[in-house]
């Protein structure tokens, strides 16, 4: 017994000294190869990791090189770093806010007799905006010192998921509030709306534009994301004048900026469109017609570089129209249409210009420019006979950091409503911002409106200048936020007049061609 204990002990002996030998012989061709790259990313968080490290263990089973190397000590580990990136729960917030207020200034003129048995009023008061009413309803002003609202967006966007292989969902949310400064300048009961608009209330909104979900990071999208809900969807617009002269945004879902190699990104989506609201008296646009119906597919191609700094973007709508809506003989009320833009984008002088040409049938002339109330203008009441064309060029340059400047120009051509009544619209104008000092810059703007109508009626002609000197957190152009003090002039034919020059009807109810205003306003964005 004894012998055969000691037997025993020798072979365990023997088995642990091989295995050690053998052991120590992998640890030094371990600490002869390179370090794998995996010690660098202690955790597999994607696809990528996931794949060299079940690479990684094929390197250190090699054979030795010389069994009898010495026996290193291994390095100690690095310690584990949490993995970065969104986690759910996150939360962003970004937004934007203008408002202030002004006064008209006071001035006696003489008006009909019907209008006061004197023939003469006071025009004074509350501050008034100035702008040509736009072919179709379109919404554009040159802003500076020509805004009568406040107008706040907050945008909070939530995560949702978000998981180890980049896979990331975010909910966006954004309220936004309108108060027209033109009719009240307070908000004397804190509601939004009321039966009694301009009177219990101010007749301000609350809106969300953007409440949608999207989900970025599947492998299989491309590099897209895909989102559904309401949105604001790849805008294009004149800052200076308030005109998105492309907005396909709207409630629709879809994938956006699929990678297709180098900066080329494909992005579709399909929206909901119905009739066009008509006026009935209400403060707000009524609901369209629950038989209207049609779905908007926009497809948009971007990041089309034929050479340095320089980028084509090109965009199509079909609008297909699902309707149920005939008249008495039972012929269709809607329509469908298409339309499509092509923009180019040049990098130049801190900035950039953009160069678009649009044309639209049917319901295709509407590019999503906001009106009635910023109720988008896609519409399937457009005859398919019904055609726009539009031109526009918005140069924005920061050639030095002290000043910088923004011009713009439209040429408008619509050929809409009844049959051979045709509308030009020309619009140019341009600001510029010289930041004198820290803290301090001087703005000033100039803009040029015309409409023409070929029913042989005068041409409106609207021109307005403001100078605004300004407190500023910086220099540049569109550095905010910014405090300014402003005093606008503008004058206009008498076409224009009778048109309805202003909002707060102050000139429009004279004989006045001119009119001035000043006041005080505050812009940010974040």
């Amino acid at each position: 017994m004894r012998r055969a204990r000691h037997s025993w002990g020798l072979a365990v002996s023997l088995v642990i000294g091989v295995t050690s030998t053998h052991v120590f012989a992998q640890d030094a061709a371990a600490s002869d190869a390179p370090a794998p790259a995996a010690q660098d990313a202690p955790h597999a968080d994607t696809e990528a990791d996931t794949r060299e490290n079940t690479e990684e263990p094929k390197e250190a089973e090699k054979p030795a090189a010389r069994a009898e190397a010495a026996v290193v000590p291994a390095a100690p580990a690095p310690e584990a770093t949490p993995p970065h990136g969104p986690k759910t729960g996150d939360i962003s917030v970004s937004g934007y806010l203008r408002g202030g207020f002004g006064a008209t200034v006071k001035e006696r003129v003489g008006v009909p007799d019907w209008q006061s048995p004197s023939g003469t009023k006071n025009v004074g008061g509350r501050m008034t905006c100035f702008a040509l009413p736009n072919p179709s309803g379109l919404v554009s002003k040159y802003r500076l010192g020509n805004e009568c609202e406040v107008w706040s967006e907050t945008h909070f966007s939530v995560v949702t998921y978000a998981n180890d292989e980049g896979v990331v969902s975010t909910l966006h949310f954004m309220p936004t509030v309108y108060i027209p400064t033109t009719y009240i300048g307070y908000s004397p009961t804190g509601v939004t709306s009321s039966p009694a608009d301009y009177t219990t209330s101010t007749g301000a909104t609350v809106s969300f534009p953007n409440l949608y979900l999207d989900i970025k990071g599947i492998s299989w999208l491309g590099g897209g994301t895909a989102w559904a809900g309401t949105r604001y969807y790849k805008r294009e617009s004149a800052y200076i004048s308030d005109f998105f002269y492309w907005n396909p945004s709207g409630v629709g879902a879809g994938i956006e900026d699929i990678n297709l190699g180098k900066d080329l990104r494909l992005s579709y989506a399909a929206f909901a469109v119905d009739g066009q609201p008509a006026s009935s008296g209400q403060s707000g646009p009524p609901l369209p017609l629950q038989v209207d119906f049609g779905i908007r597919n926009d497809l948009q191609l971007r990041g089309i570089r034929p050479y340095r700094g320089g980028e084509f973007q090109v965009g199509f709508q079909y609008l297909l129209d699902d309707s149920n809506h005939k008249d008495t003989n039972g012929k269709a009320v809607t329509h469908g249409g298409w339309g499509v833009t092509v923009q180019h984008v040049q990098q130049l002088l801190g900035g950039d210009n953009k160069l678009a040409f649009q044309y639209g049938r049917g319901g295709g002339t509407g590019f999503g420019t906001l009106s009635r109330f910023y109720y988008p203008d896609f519409s399937l009441y457009f005859a398919p006979s019904e055609s726009r064309l539009r031109v526009v060029d918005v140069l924005t340059i920061q050639p030095v950091p002290s000043l910088g400047g923004q011009g713009v120009f439209v040429f408008q051509h619509d050929d809409l409503g009844n049959s051979g009544l045709k509308t030009d619209w020309i619009s140019a104008g341009m600001r510029a911002a010289w930041g004198f000092a820290k803290y301090a810059k001087l703005l000033g703007e100039v803009g040029y409106d015309y409409v023409k109508k070929s029913n042989g009626s005068d041409p409106q002609l609207l021109t307005k200048l403001t100078i605004a000197p300004a407190i500023s957190t910086g220099r540049g152009l569109m550095s905010r936020p910014e405090l300014r003090l402003f005093y606008t002039y503008a004058f206009w034919n008498e076409a224009a007049r009778t048109a309805t020059i202003d909002s707060g009807r102050v000139y429009t109810t004279t004989d006045l061609l001119s009119g001035q205003t000043f006041g005080l306003q505050g812009e940010t964005w974040w």
